[in-house]
C-alpha cells in the first residue's frame, strides 16, 4: 500500500514537472520580438539564395528587465561573399547603441569598368550599358566578368524599439565605412542590393509588424540609403528608398526555430540599380529557416 501511494505521488510530481516544462518550452510564434533570455546561444540560418549565416551570441543583463549587453560573432557565406564580424550592442530600455567591425572576402565583385578607345567599342560603356544597372550586372555574370578582393568595414548604429499592444516597431540608423579598394569605382553591394562607391554611407531601416502568438508576425518594412555615387572626381550622395515586408513565425519543437521572410523592392520608383541581377527585377528576397540552440 505504501509502495502504491509512493508510486502515485512520484507519478503526480513527474506529470506536474513535465507539464510545466512543456508549457515553458513552447514559445509563442511571435517570440522573435519578445525580450530574449540571458545567456549564450547559437543561431544557424540557412536561406534561399542559397546562403548561410551562423551567429554565436550572448546576452548579459546590466539591469534586470531594463538594460543588457548583447554581443554577437557572425559568419556569412553566400554566392556574393563570405564575411566574419564582431558586433556589440548596449540596450537601455527602448534605446540601443551598437558598433561592429568586419572583414569580407568579396569573391563576386561586380564593378563598373567602362571600355576605353583601345577596346574598339563604344567608350564609356560596360557591356553596352552606361551604368552598372541590373542588365549590365546580368551580362557581366554571363561573361564571368567579376573580381575578388578582401576588405574591412566598420559600423556604428542607433536603434529605437517601440513595443505596442499586438504590434512592434523597430527603427535603426546604421553608419558604415567600407574600405573596398575598388579604385573608387561604382560597385554592387550585396547586402543592400544596390550600387555605390567606396567610403561612408548611411542606412535607416524600419519595421512595423502586427503580432500574433498563434500565427507569428508580419508588416511593412522600409529602408532609406544615403550612398556615395556621382563621379570619382566629383562624388555626390544620393537617397534611395526600398520598401517591402517582414514576416515570420516560430516553428519546430516548442516553436524554438524561426521561418523568416524579408522582401524589398523599388517597383514604381524608376530605379535601374536596385535588385539582385539574377531576378532581372528590382527585388531583394531573404527567405530562410533559423535553428536556435541554447547552451
Amino acid at each position: 500500500m505504501v509502495r502504491k501511494k509512493t508510486l502515485i505521488a512520484v507519478s503526480l510530481i513527474a506529470a506536474a514537472f513535465f507539464g510545466t516544462s512543456a508549457a515553458e518550452a513552447k514559445k509563442p510564434r511571435d517570440d522573435f520580438f519578445n525580450p530574449q533570455k540571458k545567456g549564450t546561444r547559437l543561431k544557424l540560418f540557412g536561406f534561399f539564395g542559397p546562403g548561410f549565416r551562423g551567429t554565436l551570441e550572448n546576452r548579459a543583463p546590466l539591469e534586470e528587465d531594463m538594460s543588457e549587453l548583447h554581443t554577437q560573432l557572425i559568419g556569412d557565406v553566400n554566392p556574393g561573399f563570405s564575411e566574419g564580424s564582431l558586433n556589440m550592442d548596449v540596450r537601455v530600455f527602448i534605446l540601443s547603441f551598437g558598433a561592429s567591425v568586419g572583414i569580407r572576402n568579396d569573391w563576386h565583385i561586380l564593378k563598373f569598368e567602362p571600355a576605353g578607345p583601345e577596346a574598339g567599342v563604344d567608350e564609356g560603356l560596360d557591356h553596352g550599358e552606361p551604368e552598372l544597372s541590373r542588365k549590365a550586372r546580368w551580362l557581366k555574370d554571363a561573361d564571368y566578368d567579376w573580381r575578388e578582393k578582401v576588405w574591412p568595414w566598420y559600423e556604428g548604429r542607433f536603434r529605437v524599439i517601440m513595443p505596442m499592444y499586438n504590434f512592434m516597431g523597430i527603427s535603426t540608423l546604421h553608419v558604415r565605412y567600407q574600405d573596398r579598394g575598388f579604385d573608387d569605382a561604382m560597385a554592387f553591394d550585396w547586402p543592400t542590393s544596390t550600387v555605390f562607391r567606396d567610403g561612408m554611407y548611411a542606412m535607416w531601416e524600419s519595421f512595423l509588424v502586427a503580432r500574433s502568438k498563434h500565427l507569428g508576425f508580419a508588416g511593412p518594412a522600409a529602408r532609406v540609403l544615403f550612398v556615395p555615387r556621382g563621379t570619382a572626381q566629383d562624388k555626390e550622395y544620393e537617397l534611395d528608398l526600398h520598401y517591402g515586408i517582414l514576416a515570420g513565425t516560430q516553428v519546430g519543437p516548442g516553436n524554438r526555430d524561426l521561418v523568416l521572410l524579408r522582401f524589398y523592392t523599388t517597383l514604381g520608383l524608376d530605379d535601374e540599380l536596385m535588385g539582385t541581377q539574377a531576378f532581372r527585377a528590382p527585388i531583394q528576397i531573404v527567405f530562410g529557416y533559423q535553428a536556435d540552440i541554447s547552451f
